[in-house]
């Protein structure tokens, strides 16, 4: 196993600690985009080309017209193939203040908030509603639990739409499947498509899931 690989395995350790989670990527973030970029990390890639697949499709708009957060958005790397793509309002938030350091420096956001914790109740941090939301990275070991995807759906607009990542290992080993069908009976979120095993990363793919809001989201 390389050092790379070895340094993603261990982020998968966390248990969702926050304070963990925090002092992990702050000592992490200067060396994160190579240590991913080695292991071939698509994911971004991969969840830029559905959005765009969402806005033509679903939202029937240009991607330029459409509002976005990039939720979890780490160094800025999905926001940097959402700009790629044409998207241009876009704003982000992650748990960690200097991920969102580096992703200030894109120049991609309109604006970014640290400190945003997806398995914690809290006001959302951006009193708008967003058309659209992807969240690449963050349903991973260690990370976030399933009912993150609630706390997602209160960012959405009304016709809004989410777009999200789950590693394999995530999904199989965690109950994301029973959790998400209990979400979409409370009528928060609603299924729209999902694409399984799709590139994700070298040694390991992904689901893509992409959901509506809900009658019932807050």
């Amino acid at each position: 196993m390389s050092n790379s690989e070895s340094t993603i395995h261990a982020s998968h350790e966390l248990d969702g600690d926050t304070s963990k989670l925090e002092k992990y990527y702050a000592d992490w973030a200067s060396r994160y985009d190579d240590d991913v970029r080695r292991e071939e990390y698509g994911g971004p890639r991969a969840i830029a080309s559905m959005a765009v697949m969402v806005a033509d499709s679903f939202l029937g708009r240009a991607p330029k017209a459409i509002r976005v957060l990039d939720a979890g958005c780490g160094t800025g790397l999905a926001g940097l193939e959402l700009k790629a793509k044409g998207f241009e309002a876009i704003d982000g938030f992650d748990l960690s203040q200097e991920m969102c350091d580096i992703a200030n420096d894109t120049g991609v956001y309109r604006e970014l908030v640290a400190n945003v914790d997806l398995n914690v109740d809290q006001a959302p941090v951006f009193a708008r509603g967003y058309d659209l939301i992807v969240c690449c990275g963050v349903f991973t070991l260690g990370h976030v639990e399933p009912d993150g995807l609630k706390r997602l759906a209160s960012y959405l607009a009304d016709g809004g739409f989410l777009i999200v990542s789950t590693r394999k290992s995530y999904f199989d080993g965690t109950d994301f499947d029973s959790a998400t069908s209990r979400i979409e009976a409370e009528g928060v979120l609603e299924r729209v498509a999902t694409l399984k095993n799709a590139a994700y990363i070298a040694e390991e793919g992904a689901h893509y899931w992409i959901y509506r809001k809900g009658s019932k989201a807050n």
